[in-house]
Parts: C-alpha cells; sequence; structure tokens
C-alpha cells in the first residue's frame, strides 16, 4: 500500500499515544516530565527537508511560527500564537491532533507532561540558538493546549 492509500486512524495514534504515555507516568512518575522531552524532534528534520526550512537570521518566536506553520500545513494543528516574555515561551496551540489525548490525560488525574509540538520547536530553539529549555506548564481550554517552556543559557 502506497503512502498516500495509507489513511491511518487519528483515533488509533491518539490510543497508542495515550497507552505510551501512561505506562511512562506509571514507571516514572513525577520524572517523565524530564524522560519525554524528546518526544516529536525527530520530526524536525522531517519538516526541514520537507518545506525547505532556513532557520538562519530569525528570531526565537519567527524559528518557533515557522516549525508550528509547517505543522499546520501537514494538518497536525489548525493554527497557534507564539510569544516570547521573559525567556519565556508561551505557545497556544489551536486544535492539535493529539488534544484528545491531553484532555484523557488530564481526566486521568496524570500531570500534562508532554507536547510534540512545544518539544521540536524547543529541539529547534537549543540547536539553532544554544539555549536549553525546560518545559513548565502545560494547560488547555477548548480546543486549544497553552504550553509555556523556560528557555536559559548555561
Amino acid at each position: 500500500m502506497s503512502e498516500k492509500e495509507s489513511k491511518i486512524d487519528k483515533e488509533w495514534v491518539n490510543e497508542i499515544f495515550y497507552d505510551l504515555l501512561k505506562v511512562v507516568y506509571d514507571g516514572f512518575g513525577g520524572a517523565s516530565r524530564f524522560r519525554c522531552y524528546l518526544v516529536g524532534r525527530t520530526m524536525l528534520e522531517y519538516l526541514t527537508k520537507k518545506f525547505n526550512l532556513n532557520f538562519s537570521n530569525l528570531t526565537v518566536p519567527e524559528a518557533a511560527k515557522k516549525v508550528l506553520e509547517s505543522l499546520k500545513t501537514i494538518g497536525i494543528i489548525g493554527g497557534y500564537d507564539v510569544a516570547l516574555n521573559d525567556m519565556v515561551l508561551d505557545l497556544k496551540i489551536h486544535n492539535c491532533a493529539h488534544l484528545q489525548v491531553q484532555k484523557r490525560v488530564k481526566e486521568s488525574k496524570m500531570p500534562a507532561f508532554v507536547c510534540p509540538c512545544m518539544n521540536l520547536c524547543l529541539g529547534l530553539i537549543e540547536k539553532n540558538f544554544g539555549l536549553d529549555s525546560e518545559m513548565v506548564d502545560i494547560t488547555h481550554e477548548g480546543e486549544t493546549c497553552h504550553v509555556k517552556a523556560m528557555l536559559f543559557k548555561y
């Protein structure tokens, strides 16, 4: 079956994603946040090649917007807002394909600890800007996830 003929059911993907998050959280508890910061980052190479992305001469918010725009183009998110305030990267991600996973995480009383979209942006920032990062908050309201990460230099 060709890639074009294959239509992977989002429900399937989200169920597997949730189950993996639960296994990780059950095994590592609160340390899960520090174990899963790489989830989604390998997509950066794929998106860079697919869309011939160039991140030189961009600010941190501009680079994050470029990554999120590529995720919007491939249908992972419906939209986004990006802000950088005092080294806190603040993303609002609208209509993410994985929003149902975040809702299930919240219902299960697990803390939200993974956002592949933010992880992708943070991977780019670490690589291209020489900044380290730590995700500090993931919440959602309606169809929007609000994700914050602290950026810092050692």
